[in-house]
């Protein structure tokens, strides 16, 4: 284990009976021979320099986040063959959320109270540490300096997830995890989570013309990632109404102007969709599967992509093909994926209760059979919300 000098985000006495969970994809990623690490408690950024030959880390040091609570961050060359990156980085903030209520069940519960979400209510107001903020970073170096806020947010729809620079580097997304209704049957008390997109100046670092999608009865929009055409993204949704059961994964296209739905699927095993809460994305090396794992069913369900994009459910229905990891994984753990760069191997954290990692072998077919699981030596605790781990990425020795 290598300290970053700063804070992690992790509080279970948070939230309530969410237990201080709150959801990012990328919050770990490797530049050159440096390794990036976002600290959501101490709202900075660790940059480590790798030794290749040991896996060995060495911290050089710590930049202010530009906001609070960091969970994700993406990179981009400034020019070809560059050393130089810009960096954006994701600060969500917060996630007010709604728990309980309806017919039959507890009093519904408001976080962080119930005049936050009130017409003129506090998430109106948009906060400049709810953000993305834009870096300089060089590789050779080491060194991380700030550029400029890009855009803020309230919290009507939510904070920042995941941040991404589109293949070409020509635009930026990001997904808002929206206002979530947990612990009921009947999740009224929602607001939906976006996906936004922009175009990006890679000449000034400047983004331009935001859109972005929506969809009523899907609160939260977590991990997404692109295809190759730097057009089509894919977006795993979790608190579904009981309308949107089939909206755990959406395919989108930006055409420059709007971000349309083209389709939508559900995940896991149940005809009608199931509430498995998908979170988080991955497409593997040739971009010919993609898999959603999800945080309360503990599984991951795999996707064919056609070489348009589209996903090509036949052969592989998207409520047939999945795997679980081991029966006694607790409900609500599953969350970040990375594949081994030979496309043989996929691991998966389990980051809320379990803190272990699972070893998946991938066949020529792209599917997933479970290897084994271990645990995370260093995490000694074992109770839900101990540690929130945000991110998992590797490189080869």
């Amino acid at each position: 284990a290598y300290s970053t000098e700063s804070k992690g985000g992790a509080d279970h006495t948070a939230g309530g009976d969410a237990a201080g969970d709150f959801d990012a994809e990328g919050g770990i990623d490797i530049i050159g021979d440096n390794l990036l690490n976002i600290n959501a408690g101490g709202n900075t950024i660790s940059v480590f320099s790798i030794d290749r030959e040991t896996g060995d880390l060495t911290l050089d040091g710590n930049t202010p986040s530009g906001g609070a609570r960091p969970v994700s961050i993406t990179y981009y060359p400034k020019s070809e063959g560059s050393t130089d990156y810009w960096v954006v980085v994701g600060n969500q903030l917060n996630n007010p959320n709604v728990q309980h209520g309806g017919e039959g069940e507890d009093p519904i519960v408001f976080y962080p109270e119930e005049a936050f979400f009130a017409d003129s209510g506090a998430h109106t107001e948009v906060s400049p540490d709810r953000n993305i903020t834009l870096f300089s970073f060089n590789s050779m170096t080491g060194a991380l300096s700030m550029e400029s806020v890009l855009d803020t947010f309230d919290a009507t729809n939510g904070g920042p997830v995941e941040v991404e620079f589109s293949p070409d580097g020509s635009k930026i997304a990001l997904t808002t995890w929206g206002v979530a209704h947990f612990l009921t049957a009947n999740p009224t008390n929602q607001n939906p989570g976006r996906v936004y997109v922009y175009d990006f100046n890679g000449e000034d670092g400047t983004v331009s013309n935001a859109r972005h999608f929506q969809e009523e009865g899907v609160a939260g929009s977590i991990g997404f990632t692109w295809f190759n055409d730097s057009e089509t993204l894919y977006v795993s949704n979790f608190n579904l109404a009981t309308d949107k059961l089939d909206y755990s994964l959406a395919v989108l296209k930006d055409d420059g102007s709007t971000v349309s739905l083209m389709s939508n699927f559900g995940t896991g095993n149940d005809s009608e969709g199931g509430i498995d809460e998908a979170c988080w994305v991955l497409l593997n090396n040739d971009q010919s599967k993609l898999y959603v794992s999800s945080f309360g069913g503990n599984i991951i369900s795999e996707f064919n992509v056609a070489d348009d994009g589209s996903i090509n459910i036949e052969g592989s229905g998207p409520n047939t093909d999945y795997v679980s990891r081991p029966d006694s994984t607790p409900t609500g753990d599953t969350k970040d994926m990375y594949i081994t760069s030979d496309g043989n191997t996929l691991y998966n954290i389990g980051a809320f209760q379990s803190f272990t990692i699972s070893q998946f072998a991938i066949d020529d077919d792209g599917a997933l059979t479970l290897v084994k699981e271990g645990f995370v030596e260093t995490a000694v605790e074992n109770y839900p919300g101990a540690y929130n781990f945000l991110g998992l990425i590797g490189f080869d020795k």
